[in-house]
């Protein structure tokens, strides 16, 4: 399970901002790590929300392709902070805390546009910090005692724009192969608008292969009352094609002329089921894109609901629906720390906080005193400047 995410000089995100995973201590509770399953972004259009989760990504895929995909002469394709002259001279850094199997790992590594500056894996057994290896530079690393395997040689295969967790796992290092997993197989990402319609479609293909997976999406697609029987897949010539199956005999339609609700739950629900089973972090941007209210409450329930969620499987997601601030049939969403804000200040850089930050009361109506901006985060809108605009125009009239 994720623990902590921290990040600096990352698109819009300039300064050291980090998203935490773990609960408060109530008043009166023993300061110990209990790791949430549900974080919720919110914040104004262009405040950084979605670059908060490509941040996550963006670590994700360097661990994943620097060793085998990135050129090796071509540098890092790092996006730095553009919003001021530093941001291209100053390293892009990335950490993540999480549990792998009991225990706490920290990993985390810095960078430039041309090679790895630092990276470092540490662990946490009964409290008390380990290190398993650490790299100061492109090609000075030293290792700890509890890091087995094939270390020396795989030091000499890591490229200076590569990562050494990427190259480890490329060659099969007995340990480092399960970390490299959780950080990617095991950390997927969901993302909407046109621009990544094929892309969806193409994942909902993929999903629709696997049978098992197939009879619970079903059965979720008939429960949440879009008209739609089943989902499959059927050749048409030497193409797949996804189509929507309906009750009672009315004529079946394909994927794409189906409701963009539609569309967005059944490629959200494939994401969740697979993450639902083998356990990991399911990464949403936009999740109120497309979607009910009552959808979106409903996925949050289920990573929640502990009889669900049994592989402790961890959503992180932004959101401009304020419902999700309030309660449900009198049952809260979103816990006071599992919310989180996004703002830009006057030189564009975002800043990230949490709810859990302000002194709220038990009874306060959370999604009303985000509207009215009482924990920022919110865009400044004078009508009375609209109204002027259009003043302007009709008094220029003969």
């Amino acid at each position: 399970m994720l623990l902590r995410f921290r990040v600096a000089n990352h698109r819009s995100i300039r300064d050291e901002q980090t998203l935490s995973l773990t609960a408060v201590p109530r008043r009166g509770e023993a300061n110990r790590t209990q790791p949430l399953r549900v974080a919720g972004i919110y914040g104004a259009n262009a405040s950084g929300k979605s670059n908060v989760l490509d941040a996550l990504r963006w670590m994700s895929e360097a661990v994943r392709r620097s060793h085998t995909q990135w050129d090796p002469a071509g540098g890092v394709p790092r996006q730095p902070f553009k919003l001021s002259e530093t941001g291209r001279e100053t390293p892009s850094f990335f950490e993540v805390d999480f549990l792998h199997e009991g225990v706490r790992y920290s990993y985390g590594f810095e960078v430039d546009d041309t090679a790895v500056l630092g990276e470092w894996l540490n662990t946490f057994p009964r409290g008390r910090t380990k290190r398993l290896f650490e790299r100061s530079g492109p090609a000075d690393m030293s290792f700890g005692r509890g890091l087995a395997g094939e270390t020396a040689r795989i030091r000499k295969l890591t490229r200076p724009n590569s990562l050494y967790l990427s190259c480890a796992a490329s060659n099969n290092h007995p340990l480092l192969a399960g970390i490299y997993e959780l950080l990617t197989v095991k950390l997927a990402f969901v993302e909407y608008g046109e621009r990544h319609e094929n892309r969806r479609l193409d994942l909902i293909k993929i999903l629709l292969r696997d049978h098992a997976l197939t009879e619970d999406l079903n059965a979720l697609l008939r429960i949440a009352d879009l008209g739609v029987e089943r989902a499959e897949l059927v050749e048409t010539g030497a193409q797949e094609e996804v189509v929507l199956r309906r009750p009672g005999g009315v004529p079946s339609l394909s994927l794409e002329e189906e409701s963009a609700g539609t569309r967005a739950w059944l490629s959200l629900l494939g994401h969740t089921l697979s993450i639902l089973y083998i356990g990991g972090a399911l990464a949403a941007d936009e999740i109120d894109s497309s979607l009910h209210p009552l959808l979106s409450s409903t996925l949050i329930r289920m990573f929640k609901d502990a009889d669900i969620n049994l592989m402790n499987a961890q959503l992180v997601f932004a959101s401009h629906d304020t419902t999700l601030l309030g309660s449900l049939l009198e049952e809260e969403i979103l816990a006071r720390d599992e919310v989180w804000f996004t703002e830009k200040d006057d030189s564009g850089a975002t800043g990230l906080y949490s709810l859990a930050e302000f002194h709220t009361r038990r009874d306060e109506n959370i999604e009303r005193g985000y509207l009215q901006g009482r924990y920022g985060a919110v865009p400044y809108l004078n009508f009375e400047s609209i109204r002027e605009i259009f003043l302007k125009r009709t008094r220029r009239k003969p």
